[in-house]
């Protein structure tokens, strides 16, 4: 594990997913009926400590990781523009620092990398959840119009729309279930 996390220093998505996709499976309880053990399903009383289930339930992080977001296009669109020139100068010199920095490129390759994951990743959270899988929620067994366009536009929504689309689900996901529920 110690190796990993040294590696995520260097090149992000290239150590955190292979470590999401090798790391142990969390436990389900055995209260759990069978159908639900095998669709995957994670209850919020399952995390281990009170503020990893505060955090992964914290609706303002998708809030603030889309207003980080918009903060940093528009600080980079506009910010001391007497100093750094309009956009064609800015993205030059962009284009020059990528070509000689190391660092630079490797964040690219980590952006574009969990581009690619991203899909996935809402799609194993949405299954987490005890929603139904966004498949099976284009037929309308059953399921009521408006519901079943909720369950089908938020996760693609958040699969499809790079950064802002995550941080929108993130902010408008459906909680955990719990044993009471």
């Amino acid at each position: 594990m110690g190796f990993i996390v040294v590696g995520m220093q260097f090149l992000t998505s290239a150590f955190l997913l292979p470590y999401l996709a090798l790391r142990s499976p969390e436990p389900l309880s055995s209260s759990i009926s069978s159908s639900s053990a095998s669709e995957g399903i994670v209850y919020k009383d399952d995390i281990n400590g009170e503020v990893q289930a505060t955090v992964s339930e914290w609706k303002w992080l998708g809030l603030c990781g889309g207003t980080l977001g918009i903060t940093s296009i528009f600080w980079a669109l506009f910010a001391r523009y007497d100093e750094f020139g309009d956009f064609h100068q800015r993205f030059a010199s962009l284009i020059d620092l990528l070509s000689i920095d190391r660092v630079g490129s490797s964040f690219v390759v980590d952006l574009i990398i969990f581009g690619l994951f991203q899909c996935w990743f809402i799609d194993d959270d949405w299954t987490r959840r005890q929603q139904t899988p966004i498949e099976q929620t284009t037929t309308s067994d059953n399921i009521d119009d408006n519901n079943n366009d909720a369950q089908v536009l938020l996760p693609m929504i958040g699969k499809f729309v790079p950064f802002f689309g995550l941080a929108i689900y993130l902010t408008f996901r459906p909680s955990l279930p719990t044993y009471d529920e």
